[in-house]
């Protein structure tokens, strides 16, 4: 037997407020789904394709679509002829700079294999034996995507020393990018994240690492790299030391989406999600009510997000790809009484913490 799903009232098979970034290669939440963001869309691709390497800086709060807007940026460059994949780096203040290497060496060799399977040769073997190395000290893994056999973890032995990634990684991926580049791409376009608000010290601590491997990595033919994270940590990490200052562009700062995006984005997403096609979908979140909270809601997106779980009706109106504000859903009318105060029961036990602010919001269905 089916277990209930709420978002059946509105002939949808889930909530079309979720928060997972879109990606090109995930069925649930398809990058088709992207909305708005084209002056800022347009504005990253310009600078990749006007320079034979680049280096961009992508910031704004948490939940506004910076993530989601990178991915949408590299399927672009993908059709343009460059190699990426939806896979993202992280960049932090944890690990040194040798972790950091590692990392845009593995993410360069994912976008090579994603991008042109039967990749071989020498400087492709070079890079999976440097990648496999990174990964076994780094770990458990499960290395099969990348030609490496089952899984392993930190006990097993490799052949490669430790300091083999810091003094062969910077021409490993210099040498891999140039493969890439003679097989007909354009350049290798990679995505590092994970910049959500950082303490002041940790902030400092990514920069340092940064800085680190300038001059080893960072500049190399062929390389775009777009950092992703909040203003203020992505400020800190690309502009403190004069070295990544004056190889980075100035960060581009995303604004919220004009209601008009909005509108379609929850349309969009509702079109996606219909439970039925031979009914209409119902939009859980009127069109009207959503333009008159939208001046209220708009300069408040500093506040926490409200989370979804256990099926809770208290809706997460969309502002982005991944980004998305506090908004509630009214009940369907058509409701008769018992299945209302049903209805009404677990939107109450589901916003336990923010019982005020659903109640200010939610719109009540009118008695029958």
């Amino acid at each position: 037997m089916a277990l209930p799903n709420l978002w059946g009232l509105y002939n949808l098979r889930s909530s079309p407020y979720f928060q997972a970034t879109l990606r090109s290669d995930a069925e649930a939440t398809p990058l088709s789904l992207f909305v708005g963001r084209q002056g800022e869309r347009q504005l990253l691709l310009t600078t990749i394709g006007s320079s034979r390497s680049s280096r961009q800086a992508l910031a704004g709060r948490p939940g506004i679509g910076k993530t989601t807007l990178v991915q949408a940026v590299k399927a672009d460059a993908r059709e343009a002829g460059y190699w990426t994949s939806a896979e993202i780096l992280s960049l932090g203040s944890e690990g040194s700079s040798e972790d950091l290497l590692g990392r845009l060496l593995h993410g360069a060799f994912d976008a090579v294999l994603a991008s042109y399977p039967t990749a071989a040769g020498p400087a492709v073997e070079a890079a999976q034996q440097l990648v496999r190395s990174f990964r076994l000290r780094g770990g458990g893994f499960s290395a099969s995507a990348l030609g490496f056999g089952a899984g392993g973890t930190r006990t097993e032995s490799v052949s490669t020393p430790p300091s083999a990634l810091v003094l062969d990684g910077p021409r490993v991926l210099r040498d891999l990018l140039a493969y890439a580049q003679e097989q007909g791409a354009q350049g290798l376009v990679l995505h590092l994240n994970n910049l959500e608000n950082l303490s002041e010290a940790a902030a400092d601590r990514a920069a340092d690492l940064l800085r680190s491997i300038r001059d080893q990595a960072l500049l190399l033919d062929g390389l775009h790299l777009i950092v992703v994270g909040t203003t203020d940590a992505v400020r800190t990490v690309v502009q403190t030391h004069t070295q990544i200052r004056s190889v980075f562009s100035d960060p581009l700062v995303l604004q919220p989406l004009a209601l008009e995006d909005v509108q379609l984005l929850l349309a969009n997403r509702y079109a996606a999600l219909q439970l039925d096609l031979n009914l209409p979908w119902r939009r859980p979140v009127d069109t009207q009510r959503l333009g008159r909270k939208w001046s209220t809601w708009r300069p408040s997106l500093s506040q926490p997000s409200w989370g979804e779980s256990g099926g809770r009706l208290l809706l997460l109106a969309a502002m982005a790809g991944s980004g998305h504000l506090g908004c509630p859903a009214p009940l369907p009318h058509h409701l008769d009484r018992p299945a209302l105060a049903a209805a009404r029961e677990v939107l109450a036990k589901a916003t336990a913490g923010c019982r005020a602010w659903a109640r200010a919001a939610l719109v009540e269905a009118p008695a029958s």
